[in-house]
């Protein structure tokens, strides 16, 4: 990314405010291999919604986002709920993640492929990854997110590796092309 993308992101979330941080549905399919303590890494954390989901699963969060004022929409709706939260404005193009090892990686609707061995190297034996991504079949009815950030079919299960796949749908839902997944790191 760039200072461009930070002040877009920054701009953004601005304009919205505070916003409702509601986790997508598809979680509760997959909440019984997400573990309910430990250290949790939310990659592109925004606002907070899965970042929150996580915190109130027992796990400590760390957020990552290239946007200042999102990240502050998070801490203010954690502080809300008397949740705790630590954030880390980065720009992943160009800074490493934290070190991690990490109960819980989460990754939603951001695309970063050269992210994903670092992504499973910070997963802790045990340890669960979700992420969500639009597809490329997306473009047939939307002109974002562009094409360099969509993935091919198949890809996000490919981007996982040796990991164990416990979830995995691709299709189309609420009018976008996504792929969900939620895999786990061998013991």
């Amino acid at each position: 990314m760039s200072q461009a993308d930070r002040i877009k992101w920054d701009q953004r979330y601005s304009q919205t405010g505070p916003v409702p941080l509601v986790p997508p549905t598809w979680l509760s399919d997959v909440e019984e291999w997400v573990p309910t303590q430990g250290p949790a890494l939310d990659i592109a954390a925004g606002s907070g919604r899965i970042s929150q989901w996580l915190a109130t699963r027992g796990l400590d969060v760390t957020a990552v986002d290239i946007s200042l004022r999102g990240l502050e929409l998070a801490r203010q709706a954690f502080q809300a709920q008397n949740l705790s939260l630590a954030t880390l404005v980065a720009d992943l193009e160009e800074d490493p993640l934290p070190p991690g090892p990490f109960a819980a990686v989460t990754s939603f609707m951001y695309r970063q492929r050269d992210l994903f061995p670092a992504i499973k190297d910070r997963l802790q034996p045990g340890g669960v990854f979700l992420g969500e991504v639009a597809c490329l079949a997306n473009l047939e009815r939307h002109q974002s997110p562009s094409r360099q950030f969509l993935a091919e079919p198949g890809e996000l299960r490919q981007d996982c590796g040796k990991l164990e796949i416990l979830y995995y749908q691709e299709g189309w839902f609420d009018d976008w092309a996504l792929a969900r997944v939620a895999a786990r790191k061998p013991n």
